[in-house]
């Protein structure tokens, strides 16, 4: 059952890849977390933290896509080199504005700032496993793309722990620095690891090349998860409401964890397994499970249930971003590949704006049990989506 994933680390510069992936991407596991209860400790209302960290993912619709698109064209290096240190900066003075009390509008300006030069770390270290791997591996190829799923996961496991925390025993922004401190231990190592780096790929003058965003197979992956998207953020901050109504706002950080290690176990076992059904009806199956899940989220009122039911759902939502990377493999120019990886999920935070503006809305006026129907309208708002791909779905 191991054998996949021993082939895959037999892969040079693969451990280097997959331990310094790790700690750059603890930050998307933290951030969000982090910015509610920074926040929340100077004011206390769950709207403003929302739309916080609803403008702060809106800003990422727009900057992880073109700075995956430079990372192409100019190389990761450079690019993790300009970006790394602007986000830093932003976040420092984002601090620095709230503990004092500045004008709120001045906190919104210095997250749009942090965000503006928000990375895919995950989709540049799975373009580097592309580079590593012989294209014609393709099961060695699909268990890279598992295996990022594995530690996106379990980044979403620690990430919010132990930023509830730090946040919560030693100081509100405690989890924002942690996050920083991750980002500037890990971003380095990627960016001067030479026997990973894809290089620079000039744009590819033809059609091809032009058209990635037309790419069917490419809309078949990331329209669904786009709208799903809007789940993640509602999810996020309605656990940090429900656990705070009963007294238990330290237990949130354990709730979103345990909804990641549902996901670290799926993909774990997904990346072991030779499967005989497709991606897409994978793809399919998954998205449908998330959302039957969901459905159950109104009617819990006990944070040991809720565990359970995320933990469930977290079982669906690992597979997702691997099937949907492996239906879009050979469809898409190398000189696009960064760009593609990253448009699949690029989407994600601007239906997060949208439910983290509205699930503070709703929490603020009628409580966590209400706001956790938004997972589960835009779930089969999702599920509808795919009914214009359905025949891309069975390749």
């Amino acid at each position: 059952m191991l054998a996949s994933y021993r082939n895959l680390f037999n892969t040079p510069g693969a451990v280097r890849i997959a331990s310094a992936g790790f700690i750059a991407r603890m930050p998307i596991a933290m951030d969000t977390i982090a910015i509610i209860l920074f926040v929340l400790s100077v004011d206390k209302r769950y709207s403003i933290a929302g739309a916080l960290t609803g403008v702060a993912a809106l800003t990422t619709v727009i900057s992880i896509p073109l700075w995956a698109k430079a990372a192409d064209h100019f190389g990761q290096r450079k690019i993790l080199l300009t970006a790394v240190p602007i986000r830093v900066c932003a976040f420092i003075i984002f601090i620095i504005l709230v503990k004092s009390e500045a004008p709120i509008w001045s906190w919104f300006l210095a997250i749009v700032a942090a965000e503006s030069a928000s990375l895919s770390i995950g989709s540049m270290t799975r373009r580097r496993w592309m580079h590593m791997i012989d294209k014609k591996d393709s099961d060695l190829l699909s268990t890279s793309y598992i295996f990022e799923s594995f530690l996106d996961e379990i980044v979403f496991i620690i990430g919010p722990v132990i930023t509830t925390a730090v946040a919560t025993t030693i100081a509100p922004m405690a989890g924002i620095i942690l996050g920083i401190i991750f980002l500037l231990t890990g971003a380095p190592f990627i960016a001067f690891h030479k026997k990973s780096d894809p290089g620079i790929h000039p744009q590819e003058i033809d059609e091809k090349a032009k058209s990635v965003m037309r790419n069917m197979k490419l809309q078949a992956v990331a329209i669904p998860l786009t709208i799903a998207g809007g789940s993640f953020s509602a999810v996020s901050i309605c656990v940090v409401a429900f656990a705070d109504e009963r007294g238990m706002k330290s237990v949130a950080g354990l709730l979103l964890g345990f909804w990641a290690l549902g996901g670290a176990f799926s993909a774990f076992i997904n990346g072991a397994i030779r499967w005989k059904l497709s991606h897409g009806s994978r793809y399919l199956g998954y998205l449908f499970g998330m959302t039957a899940i969901a459905f159950t989220f109104p009617f819990i009122g006990n944070v040991y249930v809720l565990g359970v039911a995320l933990f469930l759902q977290g079982v669906c939502i690992a597979p997702l971003l691997p099937n949907g990377l492996s239906l879009i493999t050979g469809s898409i120019p190398e000189s696009q590949m960064t760009q593609a990886i990253s448009l699949i999920t690029a989407g994600i935070p601007l239906t997060g704006a949208i439910s983290s503006f509205i699930a503070g809305q709703l929490i603020d006026n009628s409580g966590a049990s209400t706001g956790l129907w938004l997972p589960f309208l835009f779930l089969v708002l999702s599920c509808l989506a795919t009914v214009p791909y359905s025949g891309k779905y069975k390749t």
